[in-house]
């Protein structure tokens, strides 16, 4: 009995560790400060990206004069990288090969001005 409630304790401290991240990203989003590019890099962006290091993804400083400044190519990547690759873009597939193959997760929830105002966020290098 002892070593099951050892066990259950330790299982539930480990899952909350791992949604800390989580919650700290929900807290920061609802921020009544932040504006609506970062809330959406805190919600979306943060777990695998930095504005100016690699991190799991690419550093984003800089995304889009790398991506020739055209928000429609970036807007189909970030919805559905996987889609943005197997129809030839070259610069997705260029971001894909740079990064140990790992696709970025859809965001098909994001709206067209979602992705404006995080495109706008981004451009200011802030973090």
């Amino acid at each position: 009995m002892k070593l099951q409630s050892i066990l259950l304790i330790s299982t539930l401290a480990f899952a909350a560790c791992g949604s800390d991240n989580n919650q700290q990203a929900k807290k920061e989003s609802n921020h009544p400060g932040m504006s609506k590019g970062k809330a959406i890099f805190v919600a979306n962006c943060m777990q695998c990206h930095k504005m100016n290091d690699k991190s799991i993804g690419p550093a984003l400083a800089g995304s889009m004069q790398r991506w020739d400044n055209d928000t429609s190519r970036i807007a189909k990547f970030i919805r559905n990288s996987q889609e943005s690759i197997s129809l030839g873009d070259a610069r997705a597939k260029q971001v894909y090969e740079e990064n140990n193959k790992s696709p970025m997760p859809p965001m098909p929830h994001l709206t067209d001005n979602d992705i404006n105002a995080l495109i706008d966020y981004i451009n200011k290098g802030v973090e």
